[in-house]
Order: structure tokens, then C-alpha cells, then sequence
């Protein structure tokens, strides 16, 4: 017996004339703002409902629904999916999975302009971008390290040749994050040669936004107790928002990313003097 996938409507489209684009990833991008578009009326719908409607098969659909969960604009839930909300973050655990390459070529890209020197007073903060970098920040010069994230301190205690500080503070739920009063202390109390953070969003007016009040505090804080302030952010991060504002644009020194930023975001970087570097920046040009 033949396994087959039923006929698509959506499958007779050809690419537009000079576009560029093979047939199968216009193909998709319909068949996932169709999707969208499903949910946007429902709020929610199911693998097998949407099967049925899009006429493609079960494992098409999870594919879909898992590409667009990396990028931010939905929540799967058992046996189907969910719009995520304006401010709302994905779990923890799934971020960790989503973009994984992605984060990589990011954390390969920020070494490449750290410059980092033997016995360093460096922060690193939290997030799903920021933990494949402390992997290979464990392999590198002996330094001493601050952060407020869990698995940051484990990751970068890891080789025993670092001099890690947990800072305290109260846990943010899934975010595996301390925050609070203790935490803020810890951080004034000192002077980091280099402080690396992640951030919930990017907008080209406002600079960096957060989901959580109490990392906002965290982020202007350090930005006063450091001589260089580099954020990590995938290419989702821009355009996105959260309720918390926590630094204009021109606060720090370098964004790094996997994609090259829209053009809008280059020029308001260029004009707030932030250097934008991506994995196909070969010219290490300063945005």
C-alpha cells in the first residue's frame, strides 16, 4: 500500500517570475500564514483540525507548527497550538531547543570580537543565547565570572579553571533567573571589564525591552558598573516587544546576531554609535 499525502490546493502555485524562490519554501510560507491566520480567529486549534483544512498530512503540520514556534509567533500545546500573546516569552526549556544553530553561530561570532584577556571580571547573563557562548567562554582564557543564571554557573564551572560567583536572589520561575535586591547588590559591588547579556526584545525606538521589571533594573545596573556591554540576540528579537524598557540602543557597545538586522535597525545603530556584527559580517564594517 502507497503512503500518500492528500492534495494540497495551495500545491498548484508556482513561484512569482523572477523571484528566486524554489516552489517548496513559498509553498510553506502560505501554508503557514494560513495557519496564523486560523489561529488569529480561534485562539486555538488542533494537528489533526488543521490537517484536515490545509489537506497535508499530520507530520507536515508539526513541522509548520514547530517553525513557527522557534520564531516566536505561536505556543504548541498538547495535540495542537496557541498564539503567543504580545508579552508573552516562550518556556524556558523550549528555547533552549528552538534555533539551536542559530544561537551557536552567535556565540562563535561574539569570541571572534571579545578580545578577551586572562583574569577578566566578565558577567554573563541569562537566556538561551547566552548559555552556548558560556560553553565556550569554560574553554577559553582563565577568568573570573558573575551571573545570575543557573546553568550559566554550572556550564562555566564546568572545566574547575574559573573563578565562578552566583549571584543571589529570588528565582523567576521557568526563566532559571535570580533576580531582585540581592542580585542588583551583587552587581554594584563591582566593576566588569565585560558584561554580556541577552535580551526579550529590540526595538528600534525604544532599545531593549524585558518581559520581567526586575531584569530591566538588572540590565541598567550593569550598564553603570561596566567598561564594555555586549548583548547576544537572535534575528526573532528584533521588532518584538515587552513591557519593560531597560536600555536605549546607545548603552551598549555591540549587538550580536545571526542575521542581518533590517535596514531600519543598521541606520539606528549607525546613528547610536553600537556596532551590529552577524556571521556574514566578513568586514566587520561597524553599524
Amino acid at each position: 500500500m502507497t503512503n500518500f499525502e492528500p492534495q494540497n490546493p495551495i500545491a498548484n502555485e508556482t513561484p512569482a517570475p523572477g523571484s528566486g524562490e524554489p516552489a517548496g519554501t513559498i509553498l510553506a510560507a502560505s501554508r503557514q500564514r494560513q495557519i496564523l491566520d486560523l489561529l488569529a480567529a480561534r485562539q486555538e486549534i488542533q494537528v489533526g483540525t488543521l490537517s484536515s483544512e490545509l489537506q497535508v498530512s499530520v507530520e507536515t503540520i508539526r513541522r509548520d507548527l514547530r517553525g513557527l514556534e522557534e520564531t516566536g509567533k505561536l505556543k504548541r500545546v498538547h495535540g495542537g497550538a496557541v498564539l503567543l500573546r504580545p508579552n508573552e516569552e516562550l518556556p524556558y526549556s523550549t528555547r533552549m531547543e528552538s534555533l539551536r544553530e542559530e544561537k551557536e553561530r552567535i556565540a562563535r561570532s561574539c569570541l571572534d570580537y571579545l578580545d578577551l584577556r586572562e583574569d577578566q571580571l566578565v558577567f554573563v547573563g541569562g537566556g538561551s543565547t547566552t548559555l552556548p557562548l558560556a560553553r565556550m567562554l569554560a574553554r577559553g582564557p582563565r577568568m573570573r565570572f558573575v551571573t545570575n543564571t543557573i546553568d550559566v554557573a554550572y556550564t562555566l564551572a564546568a572545566t574547575g579553571e574559573h573563578d565562578v560567583v552566583l549571584t543571589g536572589g529570588r528565582l523567576l520561575g521557568e526563566y532559571e533567573l535570580l533576580a531582585g535586591y540581592d542580585t542588583l547588590n551583587a552587581v554594584t559591588r563591582r566593576l566588569f571589564d565585560l558584561v554580556v547579556t541577552g535580551t526579550n526584545a529590540i526595538d528600534a525606538k525604544l532599545g531593549f525591552l524585558e518581559y520581567e521589571e526586575p531584569e530591566a533594573h538588572l540590565h541598567k545596573a550593569l550598564a553603570q558598573h561596566s567598561r564594555r556591554y555586549v548583548v547576544v540576540a537572535d534575528h526573532t528579537k528584533f521588532g518584538r516587544s515587552a513591557s519593560y524598557a531597560a536600555l536605549p540602543l546607545g548603552a551598549v557597545e555591540m549587538v550580536v546576531t545571526d542575521a542581518a538586522p533590517a535596514p531600519e535597525y543598521q541606520r539606528t545603530f549607525e546613528k547610536a554609535g553600537v556596532r551590529a556584527v552577524w556571521p556574514l559580517d566578513h568586514n566587520r564594517r561597524k553599524y
